[in-house]
């Protein structure tokens, strides 16, 4: 693994572990309430029309669609071993969320707070815990790969000011805590640094 790819890895993980038992101890919540606060103080038709429009493009369906796809491409374009690290860290990290949806005891989202449900046109389960953000986890891994391989700095930037958007919109929705959506990025970065990862010789 690269130098600069194993500290990534390394501290994203990290993080992501420390995050996780902070939030399943329910140590974050105070700090979670005061920003679903914030997010919904002042809620407004337009909110409520991107966050519906963050929810479809962050759906497990057409996020897997659009990893089929980019494997697909990077495995013709001659990234095989990229192509397979991609399609190995997305399912590891989708089980890693069920898992931890099932187990870990994140304070689930008030009823009264959501503006959405989420719908999902195929894939429709309801967890007990709210962390993490799959939505996130799946928009970082799948950004992060042309965040990553394609260094222009305006496809940069609107990566950049997309995933925030998307984690405003999460939080907005009342679909997920704060702490959701950054153990989900935590996660995500983790991952892309992994696929990207050299060995040498």
């Amino acid at each position: 693994m690269r130098s600069t790819d194993r500290i990534i890895f390394s501290a994203s993980a990290a993080a992501f572990a420390v995050f996780s038992a902070a939030a399943g101890a329910r140590v974050l919540h105070p700090a979670d309430a005061r920003a679903l606060r914030v997010a919904q103080h002042r809620p407004t038709e337009l909110f409520d029309v991107l966050g519906g429009f963050f929810s479809v493009v962050g759906a497990v369906e057409y996020a897997t669609a659009a990893l089929l796809v980019l494997a697909g491409a990077l495995s013709l374009g001659g990234r095989r071993v990229v192509a397979g690290r991609l399609l190995l860290v997305f399912l590891a990290t989708g089980l890693l969320e069920i898992a931890m949806k099932m187990l870990l005891p994140q304070t689930p989202m008030p009823e009264e707070s959501m503006r959405s449900t989420d719908p999902s046109p195929i894939v429709d389960v309801a967890f007990p815990y709210p962390y993490p953000s799959g939505h996130i986890l799946r928009s970082v891994i799948l950004l992060g790969v042309f965040y990553a391989m394609w260094p222009n700095k305006f496809l940069r930037v609107a990566i950049l000011v997309f995933l925030a958007g998307m984690a405003a919109s999460r939080v907005y929705l009342g679909v997920h805590w704060a702490s959701d959506v950054i153990g989900g990025s935590l996660l995500g970065i983790a991952g892309v640094a992994w696929v990207f990862r050299k060995w040498s010789a």
